[in-house]
């Protein structure tokens, strides 16, 4: 049992190790409608925001166009190598609209 655990404690010490050597990639972020929904007050798009970056990514900005409406949204955080969901209300069907993330901050 001593070398069981010997062997996971080595293991975990050089995980990390291994990865603060590894150099820091931004967050690698982008959007896409997976849902719409109609209400009573308008169409609602589900927006999922993806990381495919190695940093975590704060005050996420989305943004949605369709013709001559814009709907914007903001996400505490996607963190890395994962995502997050955000919702845009527009007054048609957006399937059509195109969004995109304008910005974020680090963390």
């Amino acid at each position: 049992m001593a070398v069981v655990g010997a062997v996971v404690t080595l293991s975990a010490i050089g995980i990390v190790v291994w990865e603060a050597l590894q150099p820091a990639a931004p967050p690698a972020l982008s959007a896409r409608i997976v849902a719409v929904e109609a209400t009573a007050a308008g169409h609602v798009a589900t927006i999922r925001v993806q990381n495919d970056g190695d940093d975590t990514a704060a005050a996420v900005e989305v943004e949605g166009v369709l013709g001559d409406q814009t709907a914007t949204a903001s996400l505490d955080y996607v963190p890395r190598h994962g995502h997050a969901e955000a919702y845009l209300r527009f007054d048609a069907d957006p399937r059509t609209a195109t969004v995109s993330v304008k910005g974020w901050s680090a963390p």
